[in-house]
């Protein structure tokens, strides 16, 4: 037995697990979180040091570097100029440590990504299982639940609509090819699929329903660039979405969260400050303050992380009902104010390299599908900056520019 456990010891397998954890966390306490993100970043330093040629070759090669340095440069600039220096540099440290994680990911082969990638499904089917039985019982496997208006599972720390939407393209994926191989499971994987779509819903979260509908836009436009798909899949998958929209908006839940609140938006001016200010929950003065920093520093920005203190020490009649928030709630508005021109400049240049590479790839990359999902302009989630949701920033760009490079090693028509 023992003999057999220090075989499976190997780096890969390692690896492989602690990359599996890391989607695995979320619905674990930020300690945890944090524990296995130090530990994988002290285990990469010490990996990129002993093959630092092979693993600088292969950053350059998968065009990690290149993407990496769009990102953190920025950074780095709008750190030196901060009024908040000790807050930005913690923000370059949070973003250095997956250019080491980064390192570890030439142990992997395609046979190892999918071990991952089933690792990652198993953790949807586990989560959206366990919502739905909530939404029908009040209860999931921690207990009772906590809000019924707001379905949350396994995620008690956490938002379970932001998380699941963002990893749509995994389950979405799995589906449509169960069905193109005609597979016995793609009524399972269908099942799922739907309970997903129905769990983003009833977790309450309206940013989550917005990314769940760019998540299924990139499935489709990569499948009309690929010529994989046809007039009639389109009217169909059309109708089954309408089928499914108008099904889930009569669930009471559903109601409360998105029909009532847009109700009330009707009883002031359409267009008006006050409509558009219930419409976003609020975040109009978060956005304000956002735009507030960015014209103070249009050319490198306010410094990264600066957010919650300097909106935080706003007088009370300029915050409104909040007492403080840590983020402005809008990717694109978060780094064009943190990081300036430079650095919104870096940051598109980024999310369109992974927009191309995921469309013209003959094959779907889920893992730049999930990296474009988080990073896009239009998330309205949590901070970019964060270090809560810079692991699906990260770990699924590592993941697919490792996919991507291996299949052009394979077929170099890949690209």
């Amino acid at each position: 037995m023992m003999n057999y456990l220090k075989g499976k010891m190997t780096q890969q397998n390692i690896a492989l697990f602690l990359f599996v954890a890391f989607f695995w966390l979320y619905i674990a306490k930020m300690g945890v979180y944090n524990g296995i993100v130090i530990t994988t970043t002290l285990w990469g330093i010490y990996f990129f040091v002993r093959h630092r040629q092979s693993v600088w070759q292969y950053f350059k090669d998968s065009s990690f570097i290149y993407i990496f340095a769009l990102l953190v440069i920025p950074i780095v600039i709008s750190a030196c100029f901060s009024i908040l220096p000790k807050d930005s540099w913690k923000t370059v440290l949070n973003f250095s440590r997956f250019f080491f994680i980064g390192s570890l990911v030439i142990l992997f082969s395609i046979a190892a990504l999918n071990k991952i990638r089933y690792g990652v499904l198993a953790f949807i089917v586990l989560i959206t299982v366990d919502a739905t039985i909530e939404w029908l019982t009040g209860y999931h496997l921690m207990g009772e639940s906590r809000d019924r208006n707001r379905i949350m599972g396994l995620f008690q720390f956490y938002h379970l609509g932001y998380v699941l939407a963002t990893l749509t393209p995994i389950i979405f994926y799995q589906t449509m090819i169960s069905f193109r191989e005609k597979k016995c499971s793609r009524y399972f994987w269908s099942i799922i699929s739907m309970c997903s779509v129905l769990a983003i819903f009833v977790a309450g979260a309206r940013a989550g329903v917005i990314t769940l509908l760019v998540s299924i836009g990139l499935l489709v436009l990569w499948m009309i660039f690929q010529k994989k798909i046809s007039l009639k899949i389109v009217l169909a998958s059309l109708v089954m979405l309408v089928v499914m929209g108008v099904g889930i908006s009569q669930i009471p839940t559903v109601k409360n969260r998105y029909i009532n609140p847009y109700q009330e938006t009707e009883k002031v001016e359409i267009g008006s400050y006050e409509w558009f200010d219930k419409l976003s929950s609020a975040r109009l003065v978060l956005w304000e303050f956002a735009w507030k920093q960015y014209r103070e520093n249009p050319v490198v920005g306010a410094g990264t992380g600066t957010f919650h203190k300097e909106f935080s020490s706003q007088p009370k009649e300029l915050k409104r009902q909040h007492d403080e928030a840590f983020f402005p709630h809008f990717h694109g508005l978060e780094v064009l104010s943190q990081t300036g021109t430079i650095g919104f400049i870096g940051y598109l240049l980024a999310v369109c390299t992974v927009l191309v590479m995921l469309l013209t790839a003959k094959q779907f990359s889920i893992w730049l599908a999930v990296a474009f999902l988080a990073m896009m302009p239009i998330n309205l989630h949590v901070a970019f900056y964060g270090s809560f949701w810079a692991v699906l920033i990260w770990i699924p760009l590592i993941l697919g520019l490792r996919e991507r490079y291996l299949l052009m090693q394979k077929d170099p028509i890949n690209t």
